[in-house]
């Protein structure tokens, strides 16, 4: 049957990445250090969190997900994931549903990291360095755009060289991501508070002590809060969505059964150690009161707050903490990871479009694969355009804006997941059957998969409710909402045009899911 359906009798893809490259893989995905933002955000929220605290914590979460994710793409190894599990045990239309809302989000968290790039990284190493009006011009969104049309092409020329060439780039990055933070995390231990205080209250003409005072005396608690840190935690799991994204290449991995697990595990424990040493490093040489203060004042608009409407993210303060030759230096470690994060991003994009295509839910010219490199190019060229669109939409317009409930979309897409998880031996017992042991494994009776689905489940009721609570996101917007909602509606409606064509073409689409798609 496969060959009447698929588009051909093979994938054209080859199973080439080791489970270690699949581990940076998920590990670059989820942006290491990026939680030198996000930390002060859960500060500005929730006054109080122990930051360390919430990545030991998101750690078992993220372990517990990521094995339920493990095992699934162990039984149905291909490219796409859960569109492939998802479409094969539910439905297609919710397959690709979810798929599609997933394609959208990761280009529309992509547009906001080009800018990360040019006004977090470029802007303030110029800054440093005294160019003050070359940090104006590269913070405009005319040079970001400039910049994120060359960069997303970079990313094209080096996915088009094959996974594993996109693999070694990855691990590049993640050397200077390595050197970036040994930089940081040295100099904040070794050096002590004393001097970065000194160096702070020097340069912005506040003492280190005054702003602890003035926070405190607006309101701010002193010491750490248990209830605010569990409410912090998930700003911090936020930074380690993504730890399963090896799935989407499950048709490019090397012996799944053994990569996946250890791709998916060793990703979140290096993610998680490297998050805790990031906000360790930080509470030891800036203080953890005096940060939480520092955001505090910020997000309350105090006068004595001294850096006007730039927002106090740690990796701007350890300027107070080195030299600007080392702060430059580790600002590239730090610049490295927003770029890496980007080519993952465009790379899982590529191959969500290219597993749409391959079971002709879209135009079947998006699945041809160049036979030299095994790349998926029609996807690519595709993917690029779309990122570039994204990109001037995310500058000079406000409809990326509407991607603020991105958390909740994903909770969503994890239930409908960890659903098709539980009814999977009953709704595909042909493909039950053939999977691996590990993947039919029971306890008292019942599939470890099924154990794992249900307290996915409730993580993610709990983690979508929380990052739509008011102390989250404020008042609730339903236009918001109904923007959220509506990318799966709109995979629902693209699905049935196709559906619709298909059958009177001759070519019911709904024959290419009864069974997995060729390798």
């Amino acid at each position: 049957m496969s060959g009447d359906v698929y588009v051909r009798r093979a994938s054209g893809l080859v199973r080439n990445i080791s489970a270690w490259d699949a581990m940076i893989f998920n590990i670059m995905v989820m942006a290491p250090m990026a939680i030198l933002v996000y930390g002060v955000w859960a500060s500005i929220i929730y006054p109080g969190a122990h930051l360390p605290t919430t990545a030991l914590l998101a750690i078992p979460i993220s372990i517990i997900i990521g094995l339920f994710y493990a095992l699934l793409s162990i039984a149905m190894p291909r490219a796409g994931g859960d569109y492939i599990w998802v479409s094969r045990i539910l439905h297609p239309a919710i397959g690709y549903s979810i798929n599609f809302f997933l394609f959208m989000v990761i280009l529309s968290v992509a547009g906001a990291y080009i800018p990360w790039f040019t006004q977090y990284v470029l802007a303030p190493v110029l800054e440093v360095h005294g160019l003050t009006d070359l940090a104006a011009t590269v913070s405009s969104n005319e040079f970001t755009f400039v910049f994120a049309v060359i960069y997303y092409l970079i990313c094209a020329v080096i996915i088009s060289r094959g996974a594993k060439a996109t693999a070694k780039v990855l691990w590049a990055y993640f050397i200077l991501v390595l050197v970036g933070l040994a930089i940081y995390a040295g100099a904040l231990f070794l050096i002590g508070r004393g001097v970065f205080a000194a160096n702070f209250s020097a340069a912005t003409g506040v003492s280190y002590e005054e702003i602890i005072e003035a926070a405190v005396d607006a309101g701010y608690p002193t010491g750490f809060l248990l209830t605010a840190t569990l409410l912090g935690l998930t700003f911090t799991y936020i930074n380690f969505l993504g730890f399963n994204f090896s799935i989407y290449l499950a048709g490019e991995i090397k012996e799944v059964q053994k990569s996946q697990i250890i791709a998916i595990v060793g990703a979140v424990l290096l993610f998680g150690f490297i998050d805790w040493l990031a906000y360790e490093a930080a509470y030891v040489g800036m203080g953890g009161d005096f940060l939480g203060a520092l955001s505090y004042l910020y997000a309350i608009g105090s006068d004595i707050y001294p850096f006007g409407s730039r927002e106090p993210f740690f990796m701007w303060l350890f300027r107070y903490a080195v030299d600007p030759t080392t702060y430059t230096i580790f600002m590239a470690g730090w610049g490295a990871m927003v770029l890496a994060a980007i080519l993952t991003y465009v790379a899982a994009a590529v191959r969500f479009v290219f597993a749409w295509s391959f079971d002709r839910v879209v135009p079947t010219f998006l699945s041809n694969v160049d036979m030299r490199y095994h790349s998926p190019y029609a996807a690519l060229i595709f993917v690029t355009i779309v990122a570039i669109v994204f990109q001037a939409l995310w500058l000079w317009t406000p409809l990326l804006q509407y991607f603020a409930y991105i958390v909740f979309g994903w909770m969503i897409m994890q239930i409908i997941t960890s659903i098709a998880g539980i009814v999977f031996p009953k709704r595909r017992p042909d493909i039950w059957e053939r999977s691996p042991a590990i993947v039919k494994a029971k306890v008292g009776g019942v599939p470890v998969l099924s154990i794992l689905a249900v307290i996915s489940i409730i993580l993610a009721a709990y983690l979508g409710y929380a990052s739509i609570s008011p102390a989250f996101v404020g008042e609730l917007d339903p236009g918001i909402m109904a923007f959220t909602i509506g990318l799966f509606i709109i995979g629902l409606v693209i699905y049935a045009i196709s559906s619709l064509y298909h059958r009177r073409v001759g070519i019911p689409l709904e024959l290419s899911f009864k069974e997995l798609p060729p390798e």
